[in-house]
């Protein structure tokens, strides 16, 4: 019989990769993720990606946090720290980017290959944040971690995301999530970003709950579907 653990309390997007995103109330899901999310980039000259870490594909971009970005209509809109917002892929927008960041950069949309470097969906229990906050000795911004989806499962300090490894999860009534592996933190969640300012020991306190410093889980779309706020979310 199904479990339930709980509902859907937040909902996220990112529209461009590595820049803070839009909440929004329901999202069609499929196999690449939520609709539109990371489907833009910030792409340098050398067709590598802004991102907080750099690897093969991608570039650490220092300060991108500081940009937000929501989606409206073909392309998405670019937020400026000071609340200005300009169309993402013009011009205006790319010269900033490139001054902020010192690189000579545009705004592009995925081409073949996911702008993910972990997986499609990012998930974060409220029963994890309070036992953050237990440890952390104060509450911690969820836009911290930058996830999809925030689900309400209570007020028991536990990081349920370890509980669940390997187990199935519905939320509202078609979408079926694999939950696939812990995720990896590195220190952006200390960063400044946005309205939140810098906190230097979230990281740590992230390292007392998992030796391997993973908080939040990643699942993997074995099911499409619809969902929105309020949704109730079951272990299947």
């Amino acid at each position: 019989m199904p479990e339930p653990v709980g509902h859907l309390k937040e909902l996220f997007r990112y529209p461009i990769k590595s820049l803070g995103g839009e909440i929004i109330t329901h999202s069609e899901v499929t196999g690449r993720g939520l609709t539109g999310d990371r489907f833009w980039a910030v792409e340098d000259e050398n067709g590598k990606f802004g991102s907080g870490k750099s690897t093969r594909r991608f570039r650490q971009m220092n300060g991108l946090l500081h940009f937000r970005a929501f989606s409206r209509r073909e392309t998405p809109v670019l937020v400026l720290p000071d609340r200005t917002e300009l169309d993402a892929t013009s011009d205006e927008a790319a010269t900033i980017l490139s001054e902020h960041t010192g690189k000579t950069v545009s705004v592009t949309p995925e081409r073949g290959i996911s702008h993910f470097d972990e997986g499609a969906i990012h998930f974060i229990t409220t029963s994890a944040l309070l036992l953050l906050r237990d440890k952390h000795g104060s509450d911690v911004d969820v836009r911290r971690f930058r996830p999809n989806i925030v689900l309400d499962t209570g007020t028991q300090p536990r990081h349920l995301e370890a509980d669940w490894l390997g187990q199935r999860l519905s939320i509202g009534a078609s979408l079926v999530l694999e939950v696939a592996y812990l995720m990896p933190r590195c220190v952006m969640v200390n960063m400044a970003q946005h309205d939140l300012g810098e906190d230097n020991h979230v990281l740590k306190t992230i390292s007392k709950i998992n030796p391997e410093v993973c908080f939040g889980a990643f699942a993997r779309v074995i099911r499409t579907g619809q969902i929105r706020l309020g949704d109730t979310a079951q272990l299947i």
